[in-house]
């Protein structure tokens, strides 16, 4: 028998398949809803006529329009579920073809795919009459790849439940409608982009404004063009506006995700815009957990209304609609996460770093993101990111250090360590450092671990 919420969600996905609401509004660029729907009718009979319909297939692509006429589709009853890589290059296919047996691409770019994958040829709708029926609740219909530290993908089954329940509350949360217009920073493959640049404007029917850029002046210029309502950035993004000036006069919310926003970053954007960051704390694996706008006075992270949380041990578990259905949960529901956090009395909390950042070196424990901290408030120092690398040593690790300047150009690493060992133990201080330009970051704007990691190879 379904819940409450599961049959407003049922009645919300029929009327979104059924038809678009505003077809002659424009979902992005020069493509109105029905087209995104036309494109989605098209994909559909394509998708359906194959031996096995069942068969998951890959999106690749950064195509905002075309990600959300897969999507509309997968929602379908009887469609395959749709494969997202976590970087478009070709290694990536072979990593999917390998672990899920998938054989087809839907892509809007030529590709040399490697056997036996196949491109599926398809051309716009007409969207079918009667329209798609909604699938259930708890369908699988995307398949999330995401690049681990260690190279090696992870898999994230996400249901119509976990993906458009989510849409379906930041609507009514945020209070989005036809007459917004987002501008976003990331790729519509990863989570937060999915959400905010393909799912939350579906369900509201507004417009996506602008595509993923890392550059300031792509992203004010697309702000101020478009006369943007919502924008939604990496704290990366909003630390390279930090310095710009740009208009932003129709701004009426600025959301970030995908990591910890610097609170000088925040107050930077508030003091130009007028308009606070909310920060959205959550994770592929379990979508939206809380929020925060410090500009309102917020000091913790606010549970949503719809997920509950419980502090044990400085460790955070969570129970959520949005929960991957492969994540392990108790007998109440609930699914510990890898973050540590203090919670307050008003139901809120604090990270306080992930459980997995806490090492041991010679036996003593180190705080990886405390360490880290201390580097970033040494004068001088703009960025920097601090890791463990295994040695050849048993269950040894090497604390190393990546650090980005304000001024680009030389930096004395010698200096930097000796102010360093005034703020950590010794065992805790980085025994190799490297400076550069620009600490390496991935299309969803977080740490690129694993490149960084390679800068300390030898040889």
């Amino acid at each position: 028998m379904q819940s409450e919420t599961d049959t407003h969600l049922t009645e919300r996905m029929t009327a979104l398949l059924k038809a678009p609401v505003w077809p002659q509004n424009l979902f992005c660029e020069d493509r109105t809803y029905q087209d995104i729907y036309n494109l989605a009718g098209g994909l559909q009979a394509a998708l359906m006529d194959h031996e096995d319909p069942t068969q998951p297939v890959c999106l690749y692509t950064a195509d905002t329009a075309l990600t959300a006429a897969a999507i509309l589709t997968a929602a379908a009853e009887d469609a395959p579920p749709i494969l997202l890589p976590y970087a478009l290059n070709p290694t990536v296919l072979q990593e999917i073809q390998a672990s899920t047996g998938a054989c087809r691409v839907v892509s809007d770019q030529p590709l040399d795919l490697p056997p036996p994958m196949i491109p599926v040829a398809f051309s716009p709708g007409p969207y079918p009459s009667p329209g798609l029926n909604a699938a259930p609740v708890d369908k699988v219909i995307v398949r999330l790849f995401t690049g681990g530290s260690t190279g090696k993908p992870q898999v994230w089954p996400k249901t119509v439940g976990n993906l458009f329940g989510e849409a379906c509350f930041m609507v009514e949360k945020f209070n989005f409608c036809p007459e917004d217009c987002f501008v976003t920073t990331t790729v519509p493959y990863h989570i937060y982009g999915l959400l905010f640049a393909v799912l939350v404007p579906l369900v509201a029917s507004a417009r996506v404004a602008g595509g993923p850029s890392i550059y300031p002046q792509d992203i004010t210029g697309a702000i101020a063009r478009h006369k943007t309502t919502v924008f939604a950035g990496v704290p990366s993004h909003y630390r390279v506006l930090r310095d710009v000036t740009f208009q932003a006069d129709h701004l009426r919310l600025a959301i970030s995700s995908a990591g910890r926003l610097e609170p000088e970053d925040g107050t930077a954007f508030f003091r130009k815009t007028g308009v606070g960051v909310t920060e959205v704390y959550g994770s592929t694996e379990t979508g939206g957990v809380a929020t925060r706008n410090r500009a309102n006075d917020e000091t913790t992270l606010i549970p949503l209304a719809s997920v509950a949380i419980r502090i044990s041990d400085e460790r955070l578990w969570v129970r959520s609609p949005y929960l991957s259905p492969s994540l392990e949960t108790d007998a109440d529901g609930f699914f510990l996460t890898g973050d540590r956090v203090q919670g307050d009395a008003d139901r809120g909390f604090m990270l306080m770093g992930r459980a997995d950042g806490i090492v041991k070196v010679g036996g003593k424990r180190v705080d990886l993101e405390g360490v880290q901290s201390c580097l970033k408030d040494l004068p001088g120092i703009e960025d920097a990111l601090v890791l463990a690398l295994s040695t050849d040593r048993a269950r040894e690790n090497e604390i190393v250090a990546v650090v980005e300047a304000v001024s680009k150009g030389e930096m004395d690493v010698l200096a930097i360590r000796h102010a360093l060992a005034d703020k950590v133990e010794p065992y805790a201080l980085p025994r190799r450092m490297v400076t550069v330009d620009k600490i390496p970051m991935s299309a969803t704007g977080k740490y690129d671990r694993q490149t960084a990691a390679e800068l300390f190879d030898k040889g």
